[in-house]
């Protein structure tokens, strides 16, 4: 399937296109994004069980924008509709491969790093007298480590980007859409980077003001980025592929786009 060439500010509208979309059906979208919050702050399980259904729950959440901007009703348990489509789950939760790759990887990373910080640093002080060398190395590997993280990530999630709503909404075969994903994440990097970097200024933002509330605030900035994430995909797959057979996968008695 080919992809559309688009403009960097694509990225912009994906945000405000996912308000306006989570506007017209809100309870349903924030119980969604609450569902998904609440999943993720289970203490130890919870990060790795959104690493493996993640996918597959985001997909949920753009097979409900595509049924809400469809003039059909989203639903609360469509979140999940990648569990009850017979044969979507297993496509769906393979597209959580990069996650735990980038995991991984960047827990080796962070062995070298720190143990090599730590061994230099350790080295350091014995023969000065003091710590400030190894707080100072410790200081040094955060800036190699940081970029590496923010590469890594970013790599992960372009593989993912399109690939869920493709796999969900389509019926892609997982790796080759997660290889196509990149593919056109790196054709359109401009609206992909925006896309990141608006969400990653709106987590800051509501992080620091809802910082007040503690463990709830943390709840409910996932709670509302959640769903503007989900609604976010639908948007960007359907501007990217737009003209192609996306609609391959719709509900019964929905015609496919000529």
């Amino acid at each position: 399937m080919s992809a559309q060439k688009i403009e960097a500010g694509s990225g912009l509208n994906w945000i405000t296109g996912s308000i306006q979309l989570i506007l017209k059906n809100p309870v349903v979208f924030l119980v969604m994004g609450l569902i998904v919050a609440a999943i993720g702050m289970v203490p130890v399980l919870g990060g790795l069980v959104i690493i493996v259904i993640g996918p597959a729950l985001y997909g949920g959440i753009a097979y409900a924008a595509r049924e809400q901007e469809s003039d059909r009703t989203a639903e609360i348990g469509q979140l999940f509709r990648a569990f009850s489509e017979s044969g979507k789950a297993g496509p769906m939760i393979m597209l959580c491969l990069p996650s735990i790759a980038g995991a991984v990887l960047l827990f080796v990373l962070l062995m070298i790093v720190v143990g090599g910080a730590l061994l230099g640093g350790g080295l350091s002080a014995l023969s000065s007298g003091s710590t400030e060398a190894l707080i100072g190395s410790l200081g040094g590997g955060a800036l190699i480590l940081i970029p590496l993280a923010l590469a890594i990530a970013l790599t992960v999630y372009a593989l993912q980007f399109f690939a869920i709503p493709r796999v969900m909404l389509e019926g892609a075969e997982p790796m080759a859409a997660m290889k196509q994903s990149f593919s056109d994440c790196l054709g359109n990097p401009g609206a992909y980077l925006i896309f990141v970097a608006l969400l990653m200024v709106v987590a800051i933002v509501l992080g620091l003001v809802l910082s007040v509330l503690g463990f709830i605030g943390g709840l409910l900035v996932s709670t509302l980025l959640t769903p503007i994430i989900g609604c976010g995909l639908y948007l960007a797959w359907r501007q990217v592929y737009a003209g192609s057979e996306v609609e391959a996968d719709a509900p019964e008695g929905e015609a496919a786009d000529d």
